[in-house]
């Protein structure tokens, strides 16, 4: 089967498992975790605050915050620092050149498994030059962990595909909070969707993306003549990046393979400890579907406190 045709069959069978859940779930219950929703209804929005040593601040409050849409300064409903259990996506390379690193980001995610909320829902999507469901749905660890053990690599990097397909199965979860957590070494080369298709993806998506790229030595890291262009090292960092900011989600490039697995411990905190802002979007709701609106967090006095917040750009109304 070629990877277009795969593409297509992991994309209807995505649809069509879409619409059976659909069918089967019912008007949510009071008290139930609200979700970021697209629909200018109430807006959640996961926010990470960080000072200026990088280390995560977990002891704000809800005056210490602003919430704007396209500008609009909205009332915050609900806040709270709030472990909630997510549906997590872990997706992971195992192309020919992860030979030799797999035995550490084994050790990582295993490490990420161990710190996360036992309560998640997981599944795994792995890559080579194609992206494939390797675990669906799952709370139960060993399962990942089978997966994972089996991988055998091999091949190409499919990276954006592995991307696209992970967030909009994501999606699909039964959980409010919405997380994929990509692991590669390389940049992509394999891939059908190009980096603006899935950038525009994950930005019309209520999912987290977190990459932790630890980049090939071959990658060249040379800007040409005086060094006046981007190397092509650092476009691929830079279009990393790009899909993890736009979500409220990091990109981190650990130099050597002994930091792969405090770049996964990082994730596993943040997760933990991340602000949940709510509110009801007072602009207009006669809208046109798709339009942008911009969400920007703000805190208070944040350049005098030495803090910086870490949240989603804003959403597509759907």
């Amino acid at each position: 089967m070629t990877r277009r045709a795969r593409l297509g069959f992991f994309l209807i069978t995505a649809l069509i498992t879409a619409g059976l859940l659909g069918a089967l779930t019912s008007s949510p219950a009071v008290g139930q975790t609200a979700k970021f929703k697209a629909d200018v209804d109430q807006v959640v929005v996961y926010a990470a605050v960080y000072d200026k040593t990088d280390q995560l601040v977990s002891t704000l409050t809800k005056e210490d915050f602003e919430v704007y849409e396209n500008k609009i300064l909205q009332e915050v409903t609900y806040f709270g620092l709030d472990d909630v259990p997510s549906t997590i996506g872990i997706v992971m390379d195992y192309s020919g050149s992860m030979r030799g690193k797999k035995e550490q980001v084994d050790q990582a995610t295993e490490l990420f498994l161990q710190m996360m909320n036992p309560s998640n829902e997981l599944f795994l999507l792995a890559f080579n030059s194609e992206a494939d469901l390797k675990e669906d749905f799952t709370r139960d660890v060993e399962d990942i962990r089978d997966a994972l053990f089996n991988l055998i690599t091999n091949g190409g990097t499919a990276l954006y595909d592995a991307i696209y397909l992970a967030v909009e199965h994501a999606a699909q979860g039964s959980e409010p909070k919405k997380v994929v957590i990509v692991f590669t070494d390389g940049e992509d080369k394999d891939s059908y969707y190009e980096l603006e298709e899935v950038l525009e993806k994950v930005q019309e998506s209520d999912v987290q993306v977190f990459l932790v790229a630890f980049l090939d030595a071959d990658l060249p890291d040379d800007g040409g003549f005086f060094g006046l262009s981007r190397s092509p090292r650092e476009k691929v960092a830079q279009a990393m990046a790009s899909l993890a900011d736009a979500t409220g989600g990091k990109a981190l490039f650990p130099q050597k393979k002994e930091d792969i697995e405090g770049a996964f411990q990082a994730i596993a905190n943040e997760l933990r400890n991340q602000y949940r802002l709510a509110y009801v979007s007072n602009l207009p709701r006669e809208q046109e579907k798709g339009e942008w609106r911009s969400v920007q967090v703000r805190l208070l006095d944040a350049r005098e406190r030495g803090l910086k917040v870490q949240a989603r750009k804003g959403y597509h109304v759907r």
